[in-house]
């Protein structure tokens, strides 16, 4: 008898098929590889990462544009190395040279763009990373701007230490490089010889 209350209980507590139904069509993270994980939040930190990843990714594609031709020499050197340099001459030519280096340029953008997308807001671990970053940034107590502007602040006496200590560094650093530079272009191309 006891065992049949039992059954009758889990029988019961189990939910219809069209709840279950109802909860996926609302759940955010039922879509496919592309679909946002946790949808609006940690806005400000992750648009942040985004921009910083397509600058890389930009950086990425200028390179290519005007630096490919390293990769196109290295093949070449490779194919005459070994007697094929018949099927690398194609390559020196202005239309494909030109067509290589658009069409490249435009994946690394393309694909950066993607790899971007999907690290920053569809990859779980490194969305729910931004999203905690974003709800620990929003704890901060950040300083008011107005003081910065009126000399009797105390923050103003300590902003005039760092801009002093930062001029002085850079220009010892700018100094003490100056004179290695120097040296070094006296031991290694003029003097001594």
């Amino acid at each position: 008898m006891k065992d049949r209350e039992e059954t009758t209980t889990a029988v019961s507590a189990t939910t219809p098929p069209e709840d279950r139904n109802k909860g996926a069509l609302t759940s955010p993270s039922t879509g496919g590889t592309f679909s946002v994980h946790k949808p609006g939040e940690g806005y400000a930190t992750r648009l942040g990462i985004m921009v910083i990843f397509m600058a890389y990714v930009f950086f990425a594609a200028h390179r290519w544009y005007y630096n490919w031709v390293f990769l196109r020499d290295l093949i070449d050197g490779f194919f005459s190395a070994i007697g094929l340099k018949v099927l690398t001459n194609w390559m020196t030519e202005s239309g494909p040279t030109r067509t290589i280096a658009i069409v490249g340029t435009v994946a690394i953008v393309v694909l950066g763009f993607l790899l971007g997308y999907y690290l920053v807001y569809c990859k779980r671990a490194t969305a729910d990373f931004l999203v905690k970053t974003d709800g620990e940034l929003a704890k901060v107590t950040w300083p008011a701007v107005t003081p910065w502007f009126k000399p009797e602040a105390k923050v103003w006496g300590a902003t005039y230490v760092v801009l002093i200590f930062v001029a002085i560094l850079s220009l010892y650093v700018f100094g003490v490089d100056s004179i290695l530079k120097i040296i070094a272009q006296w031991a290694f191309y003029g003097g001594g010889a």
